[in-house]
Formats: C-alpha cells, sequence, structure tokens
C-alpha cells in the first residue's frame, strides 16, 4: 500500500472496549478489582468495585464523556456520522476492525498508529490489577491490530509502577511481535 495520510495520533480508549474484556480475561484472583460495566441512570458507565469510574461506555473520549452537541468540533464530526449513535445502540466501531477502516476510508487514512489505554490504568489505583489490566488490553490489542497490520500500528500500554514488571511486559508483547511500540 502507498502510504499518503498516516494518522499518528488515534486511540482506543476502554469506553470502546468490549464490555466484558477485562473481567473474562482477568486471572481469578483479579477479576473482582477489572473494570467492568454496569447500567446507571446516565446508561451503562465502566467502573470497578473499589469506586473507580471510567466514563459511558461507547463515550467521549478517554474519559467516556457524555456528547454534548456544539462543544467539540471534532466531536460534533464524529456524531454527524453517526459515530455516538451507533455507540448508543451496541454498535462500537471504534473497536471492531473492519468498522474502523470503513471510518478510515471516510477520512482518507491509509494507516494509523494506536494509542491505548495507560490513563485508565493508572486511575485504577491498584498496581496488580492495572498490570494484568494492561496485559489483557496489549492481547487484544495485538489481535485487532493482527487483523490489517498493513492499517493497524498497536502501541503496547507499558505498567509504569515497577521496572521488572516493564520489563517483563516488553519482552511479552516483543516476543508476540504484532504490536508496533510501547
Amino acid at each position: 500500500m502507498e502510504y499518503k495520510v498516516i494518522s499518528a495520533d488515534c486511540h482506543i480508549d476502554l469506553p470502546w472496549l468490549p464490555p466484558e474484556l477485562f473481567v473474562s480475561e482477568a486471572d481469578t484472583a483479579l477479576k473482582e478489582r477489572m473494570p467492568f460495566t454496569r447500567e446507571t441512570p446516565k446508561g451503562w458507565m465502566w467502573v470497578t468495585n473499589n469506586g473507580a469510574s471510567f466514563g459511558l461506555q461507547n463515550g467521549m473520549g478517554s474519559a467516556g464523556r457524555e456528547y454534548v452537541p456544539g462543544e467539540i468540533h471534532r466531536s460534533d464530526r464524529m456524531a454527524e456520522q453517526g459515530l455516538y449513535d451507533d455507540g448508543k445502540r451496541g454498535i462500537r466501531r471504534i473497536s471492531d476492525p473492519e468498522l474502523r477502516i470503513r471510518d478510515q476510508e471516510l477520512d482518507g487514512v491509509q494507516a494509523e498508529v494506536i494509542y491505548g489505554i495507560l490513563g485508565a490504568a493508572i486511575r485504577l489505583d491498584d498496581d496488580d490489577a492495572a498490570t494484568q489490566m494492561m496485559r489483557i488490553y496489549n492481547d487484544w490489542l495485538a489481535d485487532f491490530c493482527a487483523t490489517h497490520p498493513d492499517r493497524f500500528a498497536g502501541l503496547a500500554c507499558i505498567p509504569n509502577h515497577d521496572i521488572d514488571i516493564a520489563v517483563g511486559e516488553i519482552d511479552r508483547v516483543t516476543e508476540r511481535g504484532v504490536l508496533r511500540g510501547i
């Protein structure tokens, strides 16, 4: 593929991930400490049992904010294309590789560098759970990127609370060989 436009600041943030991802993939001892979705009066929210909140499922940006028309121009552009309406119906265009490719085509983008959930893992305020959360995300992101390695360049999220754990995750991600950086 001839690359004319590569977006170097794309994200797959926690709010757009499969709602069962962390609980279903976590080690048994950490399942109760993982983010999950819970129905609230505002809609489905990403939360943890220790009180951390990560915003609306399929919400805006890394914090899962509610979309408010006219507040952020680029969000208005995404809303015009139906992104947030699809999200409310459970269609996760951001984290579905085929739908994301379709959106790339709308934007004239041939490839993306994809950042992840490091900020969410820090907000978890639980080093062991955050390490597990980043491993789960890195595995999920590698599977996602493997669907179209010529279009998706995922960056692994590396734990930053312990150097030995960080080096271990770098080695693990490198061995798999799908993600393009950290």
